[in-house]
């Protein structure tokens, strides 16, 4: 999977915003980020990326299980395909 263009993370008073970069794209909607959220979009943003990269990603970077990792992957992409930002 990999992010769209168009679309940037930006940090606005300690949280992360998706915005809309792309002036040809009609996007009204506000996604604020948490900090693992956003890790996960720094690590698309350099590239295409499969579920197990990003896994193991998380894993090595945050203490967290191997469940909650898989959830919060499975969460951010359901956000993101959602509103059209990732492929």
């Amino acid at each position: 999977m990999k992010l769209r263009n168009g679309f940037e993370l930006k940090k606005y008073d300690g949280q992360y915003q998706v915005v809309c970069t792309d002036k040809t794209v009609s996007f009204n909607n506000s996604i604020i980020l948490g900090e693992t959220s956003a890790f996960l979009w720094k690590q698309l943003s350099t590239g295409e990326k499969s579920k197990e990269e990003l896994l193991n990603s998380l894993l090595s970077n945050f203490d967290i299980s191997t469940v909650l990792a898989l959830s919060d992957i499975d969460s951010f992409v359901k956000i993101l395909s959602g509103n059209g930002i990732i492929e």
